[in-house]
């Protein structure tokens, strides 16, 4: 067994992980070490604690430099060096954008990098919220670091101003003395399941909490579905109590759609809230005939040379120029864990920051989603390679691109469209069909047949 070696005068103990293997106690991840942290290493829920990890430790454990999400640079920050401060690293990063031919996306690029590293530092953080007996959380850091290559991995840029990725009062929802938590089991489910949550308290406020009611309300944000309220006698000061549990029938939700809960201390501004997805029971899959759909290049240009309607689907046999698709932001700054991973002989890290979607595309008119990614995205994200598009045509606008560092810059495709000689093509970077057991993947697999079956399946672009 590993012996951590604490000193006896030792009254707490600040680390990673607890143990060599499976025993991180934060939710991010260094290239150099496996394994990854729980948030990329999935499937996604909200049950994840650090209690095996802390099980034979003696004194309180706090978490090591939690969170390190790296977000893209924000260019309109360059204004802000009146000084003696001179901001080269931004202006080479957003000469490198120009050159790529993606500066006109960066400011897009920079909302939607950081929607999601709000939502991982909001999953780490309650993680360690969830777990009892646990000694806190180190953030590294709650601004942008210029240093080490240029880690853009804060909530606040380098001047501690707000990035606009999330309000101080949604920050407090799950990073304060007090948090309201739901643990349930997955983000997306059919009408046919049940939704189960177990609502719990984090308290570690001033002292005991007596008597409270926690309301709590899912709905689309016009028509709430379902609503309760938990009545509780009384919340321990330093434990993490157990308020009630929330179990509905989905039967009822006209699905595909996405649900928030909401929870709620009546009488308090303590609030949480969280996002699920609902989707039919039973999608329709069908391959329309007029589609062809194929994994292999020399065949899909094949068809299309032939004037057919191709679904390209790019899997792990497909010999296309791509990247490993990964949800999880780049960790800390690209080049420099790039550089540590390829001095130790070990895999580079994907290097990618997320997606940006045109969620208004009509392809995606029967999935719903925002402009960022989110949890619904995980399994068709890890289950993707990216296409490196920096070759093609300017004019080529993907429905959803992956936002790649600003090392490297390359202009990244999960899903665009196009024509190629006679033919038109779809191309998802997913292999969707290696994962229809998920209702997600169905879903979007369901929205793109019938866009491609449609009068409005009629791309511009020319793809060679």
């Amino acid at each position: 067994m590993w012996d951590p070696k604490i000193p006896d005068e030792s009254d707490f103990w600040v680390t990673m992980r607890t143990a060599p293997g499976d025993s991180m106690v934060r939710g991010s991840f260094s290239h150099a070490d496996k394994p990854l942290g729980h948030i990329q290493a999935g499937p996604p829920n909200t049950r994840k604690t650090y209690a095996d990890s802390i099980s034979n430790i003696p004194i309180p454990v706090i978490s090591h430099e939690v969170g390190q999400y790296q977000s893209y640079p924000n260019f309109r920050e360059i204004e802000k060096y009146t000084g003696v401060l001179k901001p080269y690293n931004l202006e080479t990063f957003r000469q490198r954008a120009e050159k790529a031919g993606i500066l006109d996306k960066a400011d897009d690029f920079h909302k939607a990098s950081g929607k999601l590293a709000v939502l991982c530092y909001k999953e780490e953080i309650e993680a360690a919220l969830r777990t009892p007996g646990f000694g806190g959380i180190q953030l590294l850091d709650l601004q942008d670091f210029p240093g080490q290559g240029t880690a853009l991995v804060g909530i606040l840029d380098s001047f501690m101003h707000s990035k606009g990725f999330v309000t101080p009062e949604e920050w407090r929802e799950f990073c304060s003395d007090i948090v309201l938590l739901a643990c349930f089991d997955k983000y997306t489910y059919t009408t046919g399941e049940e939704f189960c949550a177990e609502i719990k308290v984090s308290n570690y406020g001033a002292g005991d909490i007596d008597n409270t009611v926690i309301e709590w309300w899912i709905g689309n944000g016009q028509e709430t579905y379902f609503r309760g309220f938990l009545e509780v006698p009384e919340i321990r000061q330093g434990t993490v109590d157990t308020a009630g549990e929330i179990k509905l029938n989905l039967e009822g939700v006209k699905a595909p759609e996405k649900l928030t809960l909401n929870l709620k201390f009546k009488n308090s501004d303590i609030k949480n809230h969280y996002s699920i997805w609902v989707y039919p029971k039973k999608t329709d899959i069908t391959i329309p005939s007029e589609i062809c759909v194929s994994n292999n290049t020399e065949e899909a240009k094949s068809l299309l040379k032939e004037g057919k309607t191709v679904l390209f689907v790019v899997d792990k046999n497909t010999e296309i120029d791509s990247v490993e698709g990964f949800f999880a932001p780049d960790f800390w700054c690209y080049p420099m864990f790039r550089k540590a991973c390829e001095d130790a002989g070990k895999p580079v890290a994907p290097g990618t920051l997320g997606i940006l979607c045109n969620n208004n595309h009509p392809a995606l008119k029967e999935f719903p989603c925002d402009y960022y990614s989110d949890w619904q995205w995980w399994h068709i994200i890890t289950n993707s390679r990216p296409v490196i598009l920096d070759k093609a045509a300017p004019g080529l606008n993907p429905v959803v691109q992956v936002i790649d560092n600003f090392d490297r810059n390359h202009r990244l495709g999960l899903l665009f469209e196009g024509r190629y000689k006679k033919g038109k093509v779809f191309v998802c970077a997913s292999d969707l069909f290696s994962i229809q057991d998920k209702p997600e993947a169905r879903q979007l697999l369901h929205s793109i047949l019938k866009y491609m079956a449609s009068e409005e399946f009629n791309p511009e672009t020319v793809l060679g």
